[in-house]
């Protein structure tokens, strides 16, 4: 039992620490002394840094699917007031004043998808998962009458998954939530008018 709590542990730290300084700037020596673990336990849970970080974004495609659940699947309310409020969400939690800015899925994509096939697997899947889980949400928003019956719920999730990305890497380069705001008010004003 101590071996899994310690394995969940590395992943723990792993994850602010790649969240917060990148993976590229992050060494397993930095995690291993953040954790307080020595070296031999994470050779022992991971075969190599790039195991590790796979393990990394599967926690983090974890925990925002259970963030798209509790918004997305909140039956209270209407389809579009759920995508709204998940976004709104999602400013707050990973704007430039939630307590890690950016988000993780598209940080690895820009630094090591391009070399690495089975971290860009792991990638993929957490992107078609919550662009899934987004077009659920938009179909229920046809079937309610909330958009058009021409609306393609599929080409919609993406260009909000697209967006939102693309959102942050220019919220991270301009220090500044703008480009979030911007992103959400044509998101909602615009593209998903009810």
């Amino acid at each position: 039992m101590a071996s899994q709590v310690t394995r969940e542990h590395l992943i723990d730290i792993g994850l602010k620490q790649i969240h917060s300084a990148g993976y590229t700037a992050t060494g397993i020596n930095e995690i291993l002394q953040l954790a307080a673990i020595p070296k031999g336990s994470f050779y022992h849970h991971f075969a190599s840094k790039d195991a590790f970080a796979k393990e990394v974004i599967q926690r983090y495609a974890s925990g925002e699917q259970q963030r798209w659940q509790l918004f997305l699947d909140d039956a209270k309310l209407s389809p579009l007031k759920r995508l709204r409020r998940y976004f709104k969400e999602m400013i707050a939690v990973y704007g430039r004043r939630g307590p890690i800015a950016g988000c993780l899925l598209g940080q690895m994509s820009l630094e090591v998808a391009e070399r690495n096939p089975e971290i860009r697997n792991v990638l993929r899947q957490a992107f078609d998962a919550w662009q899934d889980a987004i077009a659920r949400t938009i179909r229920e928003a046809i079937e309610q009458h909330e958009l058009p019956k021409t609306a393609k719920a599929d080409d919609l999730a993406a260009l909000l998954v697209n967006g939102w990305e693309g959102a942050q890497v220019r919220a991270k380069a301009e220090q500044s939530d703008k480009p979030l705001e911007l992103f959400f008010a044509f998101a909602f004003n615009v593209l998903l008018k009810d």
